[in-house]
């Protein structure tokens, strides 16, 4: 945020949320076109949010429904309002979006770290919408493994990216109440680093997806999002009030994020091969790894193709 001294309605916030590398960039920029609206990146980094350790908020917080928060919870009011600003923005600066940023009324925040806590989100504020969005994990764990953008980092300066560890995903698993026992003993068998960043993909999408009301926030398939786009955008535009400026978003579609590695400017053309780029980077046996420990956690409709089973998903998204 460039504007520090105004103060955004919550109802007119969107939050994105998702695993790392699912894509949330992309939806975030697409939706930045909308006229009145801003972005806000990734509210719980500490390098540029340093607020958010002080608030109490660390690694991949999990918050049941009703509980309290006082800090946390008038930390995010202040996120979601539009006023907190980030130390070091990654914001593309251009006339269009520096004036859309001093003039701006309406909000979208985008985080790969507030999954596990939706449904304490969607209790606590009121929130225009909360999109959530999925991405096959092995294209995931790839592009995490390509780039080190995994949504962990250091907790000292200069709060440098980094893989998780296992024994900081246990602990993570163990806080969750909702979780199965016997999952979390399944977690305390795996070794390598596909296993683990599986794990946090598992983590990251077990909460919204299958132990709530998933229907509580719209859920996009990245897949689904490449391959049918114009769908999907004037869904959520219609959900959100905004069918005016469909047709704007849409051109944007097929542009990459600003965290795309290797650019191509024709992505929509070449769909298959974007979404298939996985399968010759990682080997058969990390596949299997991955999708055996996804499998146990119930994500069964993901499997050695590029799209999901999409008959075989088990809670409402958008199609």
């Amino acid at each position: 945020m460039i504007s520090k001294g105004k103060k955004i309605d919550l109802n007119d916030t969107i939050l994105i949320a998702g695993s790392p590398r699912s894509g949330t960039t992309w939806l975030m920029e697409i939706f930045e076109n909308i006229p009145g609206y801003t972005y806000l990146f990734e509210p719980l980094q500490p390098e540029w949010f340093p607020d958010s350790i002080k608030a109490g908020f660390k690694g991949r917080p999990y918050l049941p429904e009703n509980q309290s928060f006082q800090d946390g919870e008038k930390y995010l009011k202040k996120i979601f309002s539009g006023q907190i600003v980030s130390q070091i923005p990654p914001y593309s600066y251009n006339a269009k979006m520096t004036i859309n940023r001093l003039l701006n009324k309406k909000l979208i925040v985008k985080s790969v770290r507030l999954n596990r806590s939706l449904p304490w989100i969607h209790n606590k504020f009121k929130l225009r919408k909360i999109i959530f969005i999925i991405r096959h994990p092995c294209a995931v764990i790839d592009s995490q493994l390509k780039t080190g953008f995994t949504g962990y980092h250091e907790y000292q300066p200069p709060y440098q990216n980094r893989f998780p560890t296992k024994k900081e995903i246990i602990a993570e698993a163990s806080n969750i109440d909702i979780l199965d026992k016997t999952l979390i003993k399944r977690l305390e068998k795996i070794k390598k680093l596909e296993e683990m960043l599986a794990a946090c993909w598992c983590l990251d999408n077990y909460i919204p997806l299958y132990k709530l009301n998933s229907e509580k926030w719209n859920i996009v398939i990245y897949e689904k999002l490449m391959t049918d786009g114009e769908s999907i955008i004037k869904y959520l535009f219609n959900e959100i009030g905004e069918k005016n400026t469909i047709d704007l978003a849409i051109r944007f579609l097929n542009k990459p994020s600003m965290l795309t590695l290797g650019k191509d400017p024709k992505r929509g053309i070449n769909t298959n091969i974007q979404l298939s780029k996985w399968k010759k980077s990682l080997s058969s046996d990390k596949i299997k790894l991955i999708l055996s420990l996804v499998e146990d956690f119930g994500f069964d409709f993901y499997t050695e193709k590029i799209e999901p089973d999409y008959a075989n998903i088990r809670f409402k998204i958008i199609k």
